[in-house]
């Protein structure tokens, strides 16, 4: 019985470590270290109002209102915090919320995520220095 070897190209050879190689250095913590002062100040849209501090975010929403509990100092940033919903006078209790999102020049991307339920709130696109327009549930 004769068997016949077969031999892989030297590019596929290479090229399996060489792209396990990137994946491993680009796995850092995912973002650029900021000074939480970069992003300080008020951030707005439709629907959404966030006012960033050196130390965490206020966010007020139409129908809901949030905070961040750090402060942002990676970009992208990914930080836990609190979500609470409104609905006329009544207002709900707080649940744990993942802020996550981007900066880049003045417009940042924001999404919000319910972490004991994984269910989306949202996702908004914010001007730095835009009063946002808020309608609040009655």
């Amino acid at each position: 019985m004769v068997k016949t070897l077969t031999l892989r190209p030297l590019w596929i050879q290479l090229t399996l470590p060489a792209l396990i190689a990137i994946r491993i250095v680009g796995c850092g913590s995912g973002g650029t270290p900021i000074d939480p002062s970069e992003l300080a100040g008020t951030w707005g849209a439709e629907n959404v109002v966030m006012t960033v501090t050196d130390v965490g975010a206020h966010l007020e929403l139409s129908c809901a209102h949030g905070d961040v509990a750090g402060a942002l100092t990676e970009n992208p940033f990914s930080v836990g915090g609190t979500w609470v919903r409104e609905v006329g006078p009544v207002i709900g209790d707080p649940r744990p919320a993942l802020y996550t999102g981007s900066v880049v020049g003045d417009t940042m991307t924001l999404s919000i995520r319910l972490t004991d339920t994984n269910e989306s709130v949202g996702s908004f696109t914010l001007i730095r220095g835009a009063a946002g327009r808020l309608v609040k549930c009655v």
